[in-house]
């Protein structure tokens, strides 16, 4: 009956070759996955000029035998991985590995679907509040806009002189209101007999 064994970290960079070329040595090996590091990670460290290859975060490793399986978490789990020292980047690293009683290979399928949909719920929610973010921003922009248009235009009417209020009324001159007063009686008589002597 076959067992499987969690690998609760990865040492950098190592790939599922290695991995397999290890645990062969203990056993007949099944199925490996190796759950890739978060995609925004990888991204960020290539762009900062770090290391580009794919890193893993965690694995599982199906024996063919369930007591070897067992057996083997048991003996290498807080050890070195060891080995040649030259060109081996993983002699220093430590196993952090434990034995899965009762797991079946169809739940990791499981547990990776749903972490694959939870992450999906989680993005999606994320976009959703930017969006909403944006979009109250822009309608600030466009407010602050119109408020700005309304007092531009208030301004300019309170600037300008209100000539077409008072232009249509008749403005009466000086000469006109001296022309209108009646002129004595006397002054009419002197002016006849002027003109007549």
């Amino acid at each position: 009956m076959r067992g499987v064994i969690h690998l609760a970290s990865m040492p950098l960079t190592m790939q599922v070759q290695k991995i397999r070329h290890i645990f062969e040595q203990f056993g007949e090996i099944g199925r490996i996955y190796l759950a890739p590091e978060d995609k925004y990670r990888h991204e960020n460290r290539k762009k900062a000029g770090g290391n580009r290859k794919l890193r893993y975060t965690e694995g599982w490793i199906e024996f063919a035998d369930r007591r070897m399986a067992k057996r083997v978490a048991q003996t290498l789990n807080g050890t070195t991985i060891g080995g040649k020292k030259r060109h081996n980047f993983f002699r220093d690293d430590m196993w952090n590995m434990r034995y899965l009683p009762g797991f079946k290979w169809h739940m990791l399928k499981e547990d990776t679907i749903y972490n694959q949909q939870v992450r999906k719920a989680r993005l999606e929610q994320r976009m959703s509040q930017s969006q909403r973010e944006n979009n109250f921003f822009l309608e600030k922009v466009q407010q602050a806009k119109t408020q700005k248009r309304i007092e531009e235009k208030r301004a300019k009417q309170g600037r300008a002189t209100p000539e077409h209020i008072y232009g249509d009324l008749p403005r009466k001159s000086s000469d006109s209101s001296r022309s209108s007063t009646p002129a004595p009686a006397g002054a009419m008589s002197e002016r006849i007999l002027n003109r007549l002597f």
